[in-house]
């Protein structure tokens, strides 16, 4: 059940492309779409809470960790949005899938992780994997597609960030699915604002968007974070992480069958170099390990 629920988990964040451009091609801003993401996913989880009896109560200095971390949270969202006008969604799906390494890299820079061969090889495919993706063919020229790689790695810099926050803020006593909850709400207050602030909120048009953003939220980001705890508490969070590579591909699937977006050997490369890359970091641990006991026999 573990394993299923982590292959739905990464399966269903996968989807966001599915849902997000149909609002797009349909006229409506980034940033609108972003904010009824956060606001239906913070309104869903709140019930969802509340049904089954949590607790919301939060010291004040936690709070404003958990907001000051949502401006991260909400501008990697934000940046994966807009790259989806400038690169095929599965290039901007699997680029942003990077943010592994970057924290693994953040970790060694400012709190004294070891680095490695591992830790190496594993920057080496990363950025090989970048290149190919880089050089893939795009919906519109090479200077842009350059544009929006760079905006993409931005995104995955910024989830990078909220990610090792998270580590360093130590919140206790709170439950995954609340601090989501706050995150979520935190980032709707952002979104809005930020819509507002530069003129481009737009009101849903139509029953057809109401859905399409109600699937948006509920399925990329209430039940991806749901079964992502509960995979957890099942088989841990190293296999979690490993069967999050199915995010990418669901991604490209989506992208290639779907939107009719290009496959090229340069696109399979760069999805192969960069889940190889992710898969050292979150294994290389275990890997330290087996290489260890094998010398010693």
């Amino acid at each position: 059940m573990g394993f299923f629920l982590g292959l739905l988990s990464s399966a269903t964040f996968g989807l966001i492309p599915l849902f997000t451009l149909p609002l797009l091609h349909a006229g409506m801003t980034a940033e609108s779409a972003l904010f009824y993401r956060f606001c239906i996913a913070s309104v869903t989880l709140w019930g969802l809470l509340a049904a089954r009896g949590e607790r919301f109560r939060a010291r004040g200095v936690d709070l404003c960790k958990l907001a000051g971390l949502s401006v991260m949270y909400m501008l990697a969202a934000l940046l994966f949005f807009w790259a989806f006008s400038w690169l095929p969604s599965g290039v901007v799906a699997t680029l942003q899938f990077l943010y592994p390494v970057m924290v693994m890299l953040i970790m060694i820079a400012f709190f004294h992780e070891r680095f490695s061969w591992i830790i190496a090889l594993s920057v080496l495919l990363a950025v090989s994997g970048v290149a190919l993706l880089s050089g893939g063919p795009s919906d519109a020229g090479g200077s842009v597609s350059l544009l929006g790689v760079g905006m993409t790695l931005l995104s995955a810099l910024c989830n990078a960030l909220y990610v090792v926050g998270i580590q360093a803020a130590r919140i206790p006593n709170m439950s995954g699915l609340v601090m989501t909850f706050y995150v979520m709400l935190f980032s709707a207050a952002l979104s809005l604002l930020n819509a507002l602030g530069v003129g481009r909120f737009q009101p849903l048009s139509s029953w057809r968007e109401l859905a399409i953003a109600v699937l948006l939220a509920v399925v990329t980001a209430v039940l991806s974070n749901l079964t992502l705890i509960l995979a957890i508490q099942r088989i841990g969070s190293t296999m979690t992480s490993v069967l999050g590579v199915l995010e990418p591909l669901t991604a490209v699937s989506v992208g290639i069958l779907v939107f009719g977006e290009p496959f090229s050997p340069s696109l399979a490369g760069g999805v192969a170099l960069i889940a190889a890359s992710v898969l050292l970091v979150m294994l290389g641990g275990r890997i330290r390990k087996f290489l260890r006991r094998a010398q010693r026999a």
